[in-house]
């Protein structure tokens, strides 16, 4: 059994929201040498907001970049920056969800929790059944 799970609702508004950002701040790029301040601004000027919003639509997109991907091995996870970091089930005290909490966790030894950036609270049912399937992996590993 394999457990897949990356942010869908949380991805589908950061790709609205970059989209806005680079159209905005192009457009201002565009109508930027039309003011009637007296201020000279360049092609190199338009080309710096421009790329200032590209670049802050790229930031918005690391939304997308989470993904949980378990196995009988243990669960592989990725956050927001940075590679993936796989955790043993022998390691994981338990599976969790609790109530105002908008990422899932794992619970660790010592109380460390793991959160899974990819289960949120907010891709609803798809949550719930990628909650099943971890519960049933890690109860599964603590039966063998």
């Amino acid at each position: 059994m394999i457990v897949e799970a990356h942010p869908i609702r949380s991805a589908r508004i950061a790709t609205v929201i970059a989209a806005v950002v680079v159209v905005i701040l192009s457009s201002i790029a565009v109508i930027l040498p039309r003011t009637a301040d007296g201020v000279n601004f360049t092609g190199a000027d338009q080309w710096g907001i421009a790329g200032i919003g590209v670049l802050i639509g790229i930031g918005i997109l690391r939304f997308l970049h989470p993904r949980m991907r378990a196995d009988e091995n243990g669960v592989d996870t990725r956050p927001f920056i940075g590679g993936y970091r796989h955790i043993d089930w022998d390691l994981v005290r338990a599976v969790e969800f609790p109530p105002k909490v908008r990422f899932a966790r794992l619970v660790l030894p010592g109380d460390e929790l793991i959160p899974l950036y990819a289960v949120q609270r907010g891709d609803g049912e798809r949550s719930v059944e990628v909650m099943d399937g971890l519960r049933a992996l890690h109860a599964r590993s603590r039966n063998t």
